[in-house]
């Protein structure tokens, strides 16, 4: 599609790489004014966010050394992070223990960073994807369907509005803060993984070893964010929902 962005004498910049920076710019400075919207401390978030990165980025990379190591010619490649090859997965999952690590430390208000913390990823997702999109990261299945480009499927370009469609529902819940802290962090991940599970059906190498893990990793995340949420919060919406039976049961007692 558009590999190279743009190039400045001999120096390229890729669509990739380019788009990943500008999710992550985007995506911090969103972070900093929520925080600030609901009045926390905002003087050490910066340290959170580059630290998370890091290791997102880390995570992200390594996982893809060891599942195509064939397309390494030697281990420094593995630091070329502009040249495309992250593992989505890996660097979630290495990026959400190094926040929880760093988060703790400062005592922070966890549930209450991570709904904002969820927000800000959909931001970078959708604008990382984008880039993905414009480098063909991953190719669709051939098809004559509608929602197709020269043919195929285009993977990234769902993923990033997927991500974006997500972001505003989940941006406009937490607007109204009538959820308890932690449920817009649940609900955006489990929609974000679901969606991600099922987009990557469409994916040409769909079923093949490494994107068979993948997917029933993708799967584990949602099986796990489900339970997590149920324990957490199930029991307070049954009591709400027991109350409220009784509640109306009793007034319709009074009225009849």
């Amino acid at each position: 599609m558009l590999p190279i962005l743009f190039e400045v004498g001999s120096f390229k910049f890729y669509s990739f790489g380019t788009f990943i920076a500008v999710g992550t710019i985007i995506a911090g400075i969103f972070l900093f004014k929520a925080a600030k919207s609901r009045k926390m401390v905002t003087h050490h978030l910066f340290d959170t966010v580059l630290f998370t990165l890091l290791f997102a980025l880390l995570g992200a990379r390594i996982t893809y050394f060891f599942i195509y190591q064939d397309e390494f010619q030697g281990f420094a490649q593995l630091f070329l992070f502009w040249k495309g090859g992250l593992v989505a997965l890996g660097g979630f999952i290495s990026g959400f223990l190094a926040f929880l690590y760093h988060a703790k430390r400062e005592r922070d208000p966890i549930w209450q960073v991570l709904d904002i913390a969820a927000l800000s990823l959909l931001v970078g997702w959708s604008v990382g994807k984008f880039g993905c999109f414009l480098s063909e990261c991953s190719l669709g299945r051939i098809s004559s369907s509608l929602f197709t480009i020269n043919g195929s499927f285009p993977i990234d370009l769902f993923s990033s509005i997927w991500a974006a469609v997500v972001f505003v529902v989940m941006y406009r819940i937490w607007l109204k803060n009538r959820l308890s802290e932690g449920v817009v962090f649940f609900l955006s991940m489990e929609a974000l993984f679901l969606g991600t599970l099922l987009i990557n059906t469409l994916r040409l190498d769909f079923g093949d070893g490494i994107i068979r893990v993948e997917a029933i990793l993708n799967l584990a995340i949602i099986v796990t964010i489900y339970l997590l949420f149920w324990k957490l919060h199930g029991p307070k919406i049954e009591r709400r929902r027991f109350g409220l039976a009784i509640k109306n049961f009793v007034f319709k007692r009074r009225r009849d």
